[in-house]
């Protein structure tokens, strides 16, 4: 199985690095010819570069769920304050708790997922019609429970339209994310034929084609650190020798 490809860089920082090796190879492509690598290589990279930049970013699908989420919540209030107002009149006609608690377990509105909300709702439709003779003498009335009806499946589409987009955000990321792989992929083989090719060459020019410059020059400093070292101890092994 091939192993995934992984990247440590921003949406900015892939498409400038795309951006630098097309430059860089583009200069030394007479040089990387004797690796194979012809035009054709620095149009692919292009394209794939092109495809990553226009397509949308992770912001667009995060606000389109923001956008649907606050809707949805405010569908739930909607139908909140309707299933508020039947439990005002409800507890005319069944004026104590355990008799309330009888037909709504629970009342608590705020704070539980929408589904139990859906749940309590509909309850109330069945309840509507246990007691309806006694409910309509108390400010209630058959338009109150259509209402009721029309605002469960407002409320239910709206909390489908959510769980759509929250999909559409995770397949488009994953979307992304897999162009960004191709991408990095492109940028990663033509890099490498930059530094083979540059490598005791050209130190400057070597650099310009790593893909984690500071990672490189923190390596190379520990070496040297390293190399000063030993250099010390054998030093000061010579000199307890005299």
């Amino acid at each position: 199985m091939k192993k995934a490809v992984t990247y440590n860089y921003s949406t900015t920082e892939i498409i400038a690095r795309g951006e630098k090796v097309s430059q860089l190879v583009k200069e030394d492509l007479e040089q990387f010819q004797r690796y194979g690598v012809t035009q054709k290589d620095i149009d692919v990279l292009e394209k794939k570069l092109e495809e990553y930049r226009k397509y949308p970013e992770d912001q667009f699908f995060a606000d389109k769920v923001k956008a649907q989420t606050l809707e949805k919540n405010n569908q739930e209030q909607v139908l909140i304050d309707q299933i508020r107002n039947f439990f005002l009149q409800f507890s005319i006609i069944v004026p104590t708790k355990k008799e309330t608690k009888k037909y709504f377990p629970s009342q608590k509105l705020t704070g539980i997922k929408t589904l139990e909300l859906i749940e309590i709702a509909e309850k109330v439709i069945v309840v509507f019609k246990k007691f309806k003779d006694r409910l309509l003498r108390y400010d209630l009335t058959e338009g109150d429970i259509r209402n009721i009806r029309a605002q469960i499946t407002l409320t239910k589409k709206t909390l489908k339209t959510l769980e759509t987009v929250r999909r559409e955000r995770t397949r488009n990321t994953q979307k992304r994310r897999d162009l960004g792989t191709v991408l990095y992929e492109k940028i990663a083989v033509l890099s490498h034929y930059g530094k083979t090719f540059w490598k005791d060459r050209d130190d400057d020019r070597y650099e310009a084609y790593l893909l984690y410059k500071d990672n490189y020059l923190e390596q190379k400093q520990r070496i040297k650190e390293r190399e000063e070292m030993l250099r010390a101890k054998e030093l000061a092994k010579q000199q307890a020798s005299l």
